[in-house]
């Protein structure tokens, strides 16, 4: 699938992820201490101008530029970046959180950084169900995505032959950063004996997951290096810094005109490199980290997989963690303000509704953006495959499957408006705090990235993968019959599917037959008692609403299909099927029965439906008729030919014989395809 050129330190941060830890410990001691502070600590300052500038939304510092086809390209630098902070808990662990301005910065370390002041943090200590959720920054579900991603790595590359092409461009000098000679102990599956290496062999797998998620056929080039930043001590100090290089808009292959997209979603979907001169991504992490600036013991955590020692912060995890945001799950939007940089919406504040006004975002005022902020629990994300694949969640989504934002009434920078709402249940990936509860199904990350853009190519040829050919379609089918469904899938797709029904010609899918199967291009079916003429099938990819495929026309489900002119029963009992035919012209029944020979009856007239069945219980088929145009059955009894002739039915009713009762004889039966549907027997 995608290839990812990986430039040395940090693989999957494609929007930007700054890491500060301090060591606000929250015990009552600690609390007073905060409490009478009116100077900052040392540092303070100095870090909250960093975080400052790191996550400055103004485009004060930014460059545009105009492409050759007439789009734009803005180079944000080092800004617009999401930060991810931490501090020592009380039981001396680290804790984390993810934010994208400085007012929330001080909100999760207590204080002003600037004059000290304490501050009422809305962070609440972990508990030992969250403990390693905290320690990295994320709600119990989030981690669990990632946690996910980590143990599939290997299945992931396995299925997609086409996936990350890695390469380390190295930005450190030597024997420093990439190029470190400390002797390392290889730790997690990371088997590198130095600690260069091992900061290489993470970055790589990292970068193999996330080529193995997605699909382009652009490298995405990181430039990345491991630098000495300052300061740094048991205080508190930065771990590292990321963020994507620059946003697009209005080029040749963009979905919407005037709409900004994240460096790398624009170059998949341009099918080229849009930004010539800069990689996609800038990332620098503090070597200092491992050398025990932040105090004896704490350090990154090297390994491949998810077994994180105390002390340590699992780096693939934070890694993993700030790609979602670079690769779109952010908006553009100063949410303090309401401004959209340079007047244009992004490809994620246009799924953004609120339910208040009707309005969505990218339809408001700054002044109407603003207010909308902090419309608490009234402002939802609004892309179809969020909307399909949030049925699971118990709170938080509308009946029509959109899913709140997170926007309290006093506006949060970093947490509002780029997270789910944390009412959300089970928890969800992006939410901004740090919620309790063990999570039982992976959050919607993957359906907002495909909503934002990031269509399914599984053959990296720039054109959307397609199912088609679905059936059945025309035609009817009966209830309780045996049905194939089959379908056509292009562009070398072969993903789980889920295959919907729908008995109102494609309007809604409420019935599912069958959910993440195997992508074989058939599936058995069992037509369930839904009368309709308007069904249609759709095969779609499980989780998503595309690609997907419809029956191009309506089916007819009705009950057991009415014998046509050419049928098949035993009419003389000997458990053999006789071959029988109906010619309508002249109202003749021609039988070729097995061991009695051949016969005819000129049994019927015209507009006579055929009911063969064995009515009488004595093992052969009774030639039979309905006439709608009286309601009546006229069955023809094999013991002696005599008639029998009951009315039951009106002229819009669908005969029905069947053994309704089990007593061995077959009994007279329609079905009324009116508002009720219902069965008279």
């Amino acid at each position: 699938m995608k290839k990812v050129i990986l430039s040395a330190a940090a693989l999957a941060i494609l929007f930007a992820a700054l890491i500060f830890v301090g060591t606000g410990r929250w015990s009552l001691a600690a609390a007073q201490t905060h409490r009478d502070r009116t100077q900052p600590q040392n540092g303070d300052r100095e870090l909250g101008r960093l975080i400052g500038d790191l996550t400055d939304r103004t485009d004060a510092h930014s460059i545009e530029r105009t492409l050759a086809d007439g789009g734009v390209e803005v180079d944000m630098g080092k800004t617009f970046q999401n930060v991810m902070l931490g501090r020592l808990g009380s039981d001396g662990e680290p804790v984390a959180a993810c934010v994208t301005d400085l007012g929330e910065a001080e909100n999760f370390f207590g204080r002003d950084l600037f004059t000290g002041a304490r501050l009422t943090s809305h962070y609440p200590e972990k508990t030992e169900i969250v403990d390693e959720a905290a320690r990295h920054g994320m709600s119990p579900s989030e981690l669990a995505f990632y946690k996910n991603l980590i143990a599939e790595a290997a299945q992931r590359r396995s299925m997609n032959p086409n996936s990350a092409t890695i390469t380390i461009v190295n930005g450190d000098g030597a024997g420093e950063g990439f190029n470190d000679p400390t002797a390392a102990t290889p730790e997690g599956g990371n088997d590198g004996t130095t600690r260069g290496q091992q900061r290489l062999n993470l970055f790589n797998f990292a970068a193999g997951i996330w080529g193995a998620f997605l699909d382009t056929n652009v490298p995405i080039e990181v430039n990345s290096q491991f630098n000495s930043l300052s300061p740094c001590s048991p205080s508190g100090g930065v771990l590292g810094s990321a963020g994507a290089t620059s946003r697009l808009r209005d080029f040749s292959g963009a979905p919407v005109a005037g709409t900004w997209y994240h460096v790398s979603l624009a170059n998949k979907l341009a099918g080229s490199e849009l930004n010539l001169t800069n990689p996609e991504i800038f990332a620098q992490f503090n070597t200092e980290v491992d050398n025990g600036c932040l105090g004896s013991g704490t350090r990154f955590y090297y390994g491949l997989n998810n077994s994180t020692p105390a002390g340590r912060i699992n780096l693939l995890v934070v890694l993993l963690h700030e790609m979602g945001h670079g690769l779109g799950f952010s908006s553009f939007v100063n949410g303090s303000s309401g401004e959209m940089p340079s007047g244009f919406p992004d490809a994620y504040l246009r799924f953004m509704v609120d339910t208040t006004t009707g309005k969505r975002w990218s339809e408001m005022t700054d002044i109407e953006r603003r207010t909308s902020a902090t419309n608490n629990s009234n402002v939802v994300f609004d892309g179809p495959n969020v909307r399909i694949a949030s049925s699971f969640l118990t709170a938080c989504d509308d009946p029509s499957g959109r899913v709140q934002l997170y926007t309290p009434s006093t506006f949060q920078g970093g947490s509002s408006i780029s997270h789910f709402n944390t009412a959300c249940s089970p928890n969800l990936l992006m939410e901004p705090n740090i919620n309790a509860g063990i999570p039982l199904t992976l959050d919607l990350t993957r359906q907002e990235m495909r909503d934002i853009g990031w269509y399914r190519d599984s053959n990296n040829d720039q054109v959307r993968d397609t199912i088609t050919n679905v059936a059945p379609a025309n035609g009817s089918v009966a209830i309780g019959s045996n049905v194939n469904i089959t379908w056509t899938s292009t562009s070398g797709f072969d993903r789980n599917v889920t295959i919907e029904l729908s008995t109102d010609g494609g309007t809604t899918f409420p019935t599912v037959i069958a959910n993440d199967v195997a992508n074989t291009g058939s599936r058995s079916w069992t037509v369930p008692n839904t009368p309709t003429s308007t069904a249609r099938i759709r095969v779609r990819e499980a989780g998503f609403v595309d690609p997907a495929g419809t029956s191009s026309a309506n089916f007819t489900i009705g009950t057991s299909s009415t014998p046509t002119a050419a049928t098949m029963f035993d009419f003389d009992g000997d458990g053999k099927t006789d071959v029988s035919v109906y010619r309508p012209s002249n109202n003749v029944w021609y039988l070729q029965r097995s061991t009695a020979g051949f016969t005819a009856y000129q049994f019927g007239a015209s507009g006579d439906k055929m009911v063969p069945a064995d009515y009488t219980g004595d093992g052969k088929t009774d030639v039979a008729m309905y006439r709608p145009s009286t309601g009546t059955w006229y069955i023809l009894r094999s013991e002696d030919l005599t008639l029998t002739v009951a009315p039951f039915g009106i002229s819009t009713d669908i005969p029905t014989p069947g053994d309704f009762d089990g007593d061995g004889k077959a009994d007279m039966a329609v079905y009324r395809p009116d508002a009720q549907g219902t069965f008279y027997i």
